[in-house]
């Protein structure tokens, strides 16, 4: 894993994370496939220890996305769920887009959000900003 962000355009093999603890964002950028799709799951168990009531995925700079991609988002969706907490997908990218509404996980993710949620005490209950905060950027090759 690389801890610096790179200057150049993420190689296309390449799926870069970074985390919004601010926030409660986890932003993505470059493949999301079978083979990188667990460092979503990996950012998401970390920002559970950050106690936002809901967990935002930005895949807008997702440039690929296949099933194991959208395995992992279903995936965040049913660990949000176990949490009692809502997983939101902003800005998702024509791939990730057509992927969630061809399987219907956009129905399931509609769901979960008109759903009444109660606001759990000591937590924060703000919507997601805009990306910002504090990050750490790491970039995944494929072996």
């Amino acid at each position: 894993m690389l801890l610096q962000r790179p200057t150049s355009p993420v190689p296309s093999e390449w799926l870069l994370v970074s985390v919004d603890w601010v926030h409660g964002t986890v932003a993505l950028r470059g493949e999301l496939d079978r083979e990188s799709a667990h460092h979503l799951a990996d950012a998401l168990t970390a920002l559970a220890a950050a106690d936002h009531p809901c967990w935002v995925v930005d895949t807008a700079e997702v440039s690929w996305c296949d099933a194991g991609g959208l395995r992992a988002l279903a995936a965040a969706h049913a660990a949000a769920t176990a949490a009692g907490r809502q997983l939101r997908l902003v800005r998702p990218s024509r791939c990730v887009e057509r992927l969630v509404r061809l399987s219907g996980l956009d129905e399931q993710l509609a769901a979960a959000a008109a759903a009444p949620t109660t606001a759990r005490p000591g937590r924060g209950n703000s919507p997601a900003g805009p990306l910002g905060g504090v990050s750490r950027p790491t970039a995944v090759t494929r072996n």
